[in-house]
């Protein structure tokens, strides 16, 4: 109770004194089950009524699933269409999303406006350079896919447009592989060259601007702000951002947090950090911490640490998303509680109760949280049954892992979600259940 009334407080002063700043919890719209294997394909998704769509992976094929505004379905299309291995998942315009296999005449699109699942279109995509092996795909220039790789001992990008049915291969002149491409207004590229690891730019016209090679070992290419390459430095975890040809612009020299684990640069410029100190080890014990966020400027400049989530392990980090206006929402999970009780040699005594939960929040540029929701909690107790073993003994259904999310915009998004001790009509364990829910 205490801790709900500390919340209320930071609300009720971030409303006074910044007047404009509104401290939001926000309730599920509505949640929806399904009887779906939590690790095949699960992916949300809007559709052109602005109404929610899973796509998922079931025995029979794909499924495309509609919601109403309700969280009552609408229509499921059974495809017939077999997902099978893939890699990465793209979410496109128009409503659609793609799912990349090992090439890309293996891949599909999903195309939630006509409920179609479909190989990609040869005018895009020639038979030769859909039977290449890619070694990656990104977003870049407002919308465009970037599918890379290695031929011949020729690096190449492939820049597919879907809305306008075209493509332009780029082979990059004495690059032998391709490793990153990234790219809001221009596209900044890494390569190996004979001579090492080099970042190529290009304009959105695809010239080539400059090139420089990547000095330090422990660099590497994170993306471009407003024109300009950013490395990170995975050992001191600075960040640098270049002119074209690599000049250092600005460096952020990073002695706030130095436990990093991903990062991102947006679209505004702004270069976004996450990570934690956390670990639950059987042999070595058990470390809490929160999930830490640094916000870096388009100069270089800390604009903000954000932490959240209270004390927790095992935690991993779900989305990161960085709008235009600076605002940014982030998604991630974690355990709380007894988690001694896992760790060998442990003398906490049984039984001992853990908590699993998926957090969701929005945060501004002044590192305040405007909104977030969260997931219901997965509370489960265990017993230990010897020296090397712990049973469930009592738990409480609740979501443990989620899936995937889609941010429909600053102030709402859908998620999917694994939930642990479902049960059946019968009261049987369900352990095939997910849930759908939109915020």
């Amino acid at each position: 109770m205490n801790s709900y009334k500390s919340l209320f407080r930071l609300c009720l002063t971030l409303l006074l004194t910044a007047g404009v700043v509104a401290c939001v919890a926000t309730s599920a719209k509505w949640m929806s089950y399904v009887q779906v294997n939590p690790d095949s394909l699960n992916e949300v998704l809007i559709s052109p009524d602005n109404n929610v769509v899973h796509v998922s992976g079931q025995s029979d094929g794909i499924h495309i699933t509609y919601y109403d505004e309700t969280g009552s379905v609408s229509e499921d299309i059974a495809t017939g269409i077999a997902h099978g291995a893939y890699s990465n998942t793209l979410n496109l315009a128009d409503n659609r999303l793609l799912l990349v296999k090992s090439t890309l005449a293996d891949s599909l699109l999903i195309d939630t406006a006509q409920g179609t699942v479909s190989p990609l279109d040869g005018a895009v995509v020639s038979s030769e350079l859909g039977a290449r092996t890619l070694s990656g795909t990104s977003l870049v220039l407002d919308g465009k896919v970037a599918a890379f790789g290695s031929t011949a001992n020729q690096g190449w990008v492939l820049l597919m447009d879907f809305s306008a049915g075209s493509s332009e291969l780029l082979e990059i002149t004495s690059a032998t592989a391709v490793s990153r491409v990234f790219g809001h207004s221009m596209l900044v590229i890494a390569v190996q060259t004979e001579s090492g690891r080099t970042v190529v730019s290009f304009d959105a016209a695809l010239n080539e601007l400059s090139r420089f090679p990547i000095p330090v070992a422990s660099e590497n290419l994170i993306g471009e702000s407003l024109g300009r390459p950013v490395l990170f430095h995975s050992s001191n975890h600075n960040v640098r951002a270049t002119d074209v040809a690599g000049l250092t612009q600005w460096e952020f020299v990073n002695d706030e947090f130095e436990y990093i684990k991903g990062q991102s640069v947006g679209k505004d410029g702004r270069v976004l950090l996450w990570g934690d100190n956390a670990s639950l080890n059987p042999l070595s014990g058990v470390r809490f911490d929160q999930a830490h966020f640094l916000l870096i400027d388009t100069t270089g400049s800390l604009l903000y640490h954000y932490l959240s989530g209270g004390e927790m392990a095992n935690i991993l980090y779900r989305n990161t998303h960085q709008f235009e206006n600076g605002l940014i929402q982030v998604s991630f999970q974690g355990w709380t509680g007894q988690l001694a009780g896992f760790v060998i040699g442990s003398n906490l005594s049984t039984p001992f109760t853990v908590t699993r939960q998926v957090f969701h929040d929005f945060v501004t540029l002044k590192g305040s949280k405007t909104r977030w929701m969260r997931e219901p909690k997965r509370i489960e107790t265990y017993s230990q049954c010897g020296t090397l073993c712990v049973s469930l003994v009592d738990d409480a259904e609740g979501h443990c892992d989620n899936l995937d999310i889609f941010n429909i915009n600053s102030s709402s998004l859908v998620s999917v979600s694994q939930v642990c001790g479902a049960k059946n009509a019968n009261g049987a364990n369900s352990p095939n259940t997910v849930k759908v829910v939109r915020y």
